[in-house]
């Protein structure tokens, strides 16, 4: 019987939104894989969030031998994964590797394992496993984009996952892809601009299968609600088919501020068992939205946040609200606004990060030209590319004051009292849905150590003079009027 392993690499010591333990769930994906390999082989799941697959001391695998080694991997995690993968060619084993970063960078992982994936495995992993055991892997395969119909009976070895690691939560795929182009975001490149349903009695069907099973499950989907009449009406009929069925299971997703006029689906959400909505706000400030291409947020319009969040609330649904900072439009008055915004609106959670230049993205390819990027030193500088590290000079804050802020951000909406008051005011708002509040609670608890770390990680650049030189280098260029000129990093098509 051949054997395969198929890895999560996780950076030893690198602190993310993964990190949080109220939403560690299982790495799904790889259990899709595994239902599709054929049943000769024998298939192990290593996720490095909960155990390592290098040994540290030695170099060496931590789960001896194997046929074939499979990667997934974001950029963040990308240098982790070759070290993996070096560890593993040592032993012989071919590797595979897959994932955001593969697409958006195939020449780079081709250079440290033996074949590469770009965009989706799912629709081809069996001809892959096919081809290495006729001795004729390729180099590269493209897995295109998946037909949800595909997933129709699919379904990801859960058990096998929960039984080793005891996760619990999971995740569940009602959708895919973005139509939206946001500057920052690497969904487009990974999952493409064409938005694909799954068939709803099917996603029923695995809801049913799992029922119970789980403390709360994720809706894996970029962005559930918003793209069209006809979506919305089909994400209510899946909602109202878990009220029909009696399938109440905790659950929060993805989805834009825009559903909060739709208030017969956010009914059918919260009967359902949903706990909450993650909605990217990302700013406050129209300049800095009209510059992230947010044009989902422009068209509500700022000032109807407020209305938004509390019709949301009202329906007894916990709102969890993203903010990044860093953006050109951003200024150090901007920190407090947003916590004004945050206890004036009571925002459940609101999670704040640092704007990220994904590789191969429109911000990416900005910076990039503009000569503001500072870690480059590629692979290795690849894991501060998290929304916890800053990766180019700032425009409109020097770096002390982007400290400062996050400082003033934590000590007004983070500090534990504070979070005693957002949680007596979520229970009282929600309480016709107190998992909502806990959730929320819990959630809000967890990322008083992330935003620590964060800071803790803006301390240490200072600390080293990296960023005041490269912004020393920076102004010097700028001011001699030299073009920066930058090797393009081409993305597979």
């Amino acid at each position: 019987m051949k054997k395969l392993v198929l890895i999560n690499p996780h950076p030893i010591g690198n602190v993310g939104e993964e990190n949080v333990s109220v939403l560690n769930q299982m790495p799904v994906n790889l259990g899709y894989l595994k239902t599709l390999t054929p049943k000769h082989w024998q298939v192990d799941i290593i996720d490095e969030t909960q155990e390592p697959a290098i040994d540290e001391k030695t170099g060496d695998t931590t789960f001896g031998g194997a046929d074939l080694v499979g990667i997934t991997s974001v950029s963040y995690q990308a240098h982790r994964a070759y070290q993996i993968a070096a560890a593993c060619r040592k032993r012989g084993i071919p590797v595979i590797m897959g994932g955001i970063h593969a697409t958006s960078y195939p020449e780079e992982a081709a250079q440290h394992v033996d074949c590469v994936v770009t965009r989706e495995a799912v629709t081809l992993w069996e001809k892959i496993i096919g081809d290495f055991e006729k001795g004729c892997l390729q180099k590269r395969y493209d897995g295109d984009l998946t037909p949800m119909e595909l997933y129709r009976g699919l379904r990801s070895d859960r058990k096998y996952l929960k039984d080793k690691y005891k996760y619990r939560y999971s995740g569940i795929i009602t959708t895919a892809g973005c139509p939206f182009s946001c500057e920052f975001c690497s969904v487009p490149q990974f999952q493409g601009r064409k938005y694909r349903e799954r068939p709803i009695e099917d996603v029923l069907d695995e809801f049913e299968s799992i029922k119970g099973q789980y403390r709360g499950l994720i809706l894996t989907d970029e962005n559930f609600y918003g793209h069209s009449k006809k979506s919305n009406e089909r994400v209510r009929d899946l909602f109202k088919g878990m009220v029909d069925r009696g399938i109440y299971q905790n659950w929060f997703g993805f989805t834009s501020l825009n559903i909060y006029k739709d208030d017969e689906t956010l009914e059918y959400m919260r009967k359902s068992g949903c706990v909450g909505v993650l909605i990217g706000i990302e700013s406050i400030n129209e300049e800095a939205l009209k510059t992230m291409n947010k044009n989902v947020n422009l068209r509500i319009s700022i000032e109807n946040y407020f209305e938004a969040i509390a019709n949301i609330r009202k329906h007894g649904l916990a709102v969890w609200g993203t903010m990044v900072f860093g953006n050109d439009a951003d200024t150090p008055e901007t920190f407090k606004q947003v916590a004004d915004f945050v206890l004036d609106s009571h925002v459940d959670i609101m999670t704040c990060g640092i704007l990220c230049p994904f590789i191969n993205t429109p911000l990416y390819h900005r910076l990039n030209g503009e000569g503001r990027l500072f870690r480059t030193n590629f692979p290795e500088d690849w894991k501060y590319y998290t929304s916890h590290h800053l990766t180019y000079v700032l425009k409109n804050m020097s770096l002390q004051e982007l400290i400062d802020g996050f400082q003033y951000l934590y000590d007004r909406i983070y500090a534990t009292e504070v979070l005693r008051q957002r949680f007596q005011n979520a229970k009282e708002v929600l309480k016709d849905n107190m998992n909502a509040a806990m959730f929320a609670f819990r959630v809000n608890l967890d990322w008083q150590t992330v935003y620590q770390h964060l800071i803790q990680n803006l301390k240490e650049l200072q600390t080293t003079g990296f960023y005041n030189e490269a912004l020393k280098q920076y102004n010097q260029s700028k001011k001699a009027g030299k073009k920066v000129e930058l090797t393009p990093i081409e993305v597979s098509s």
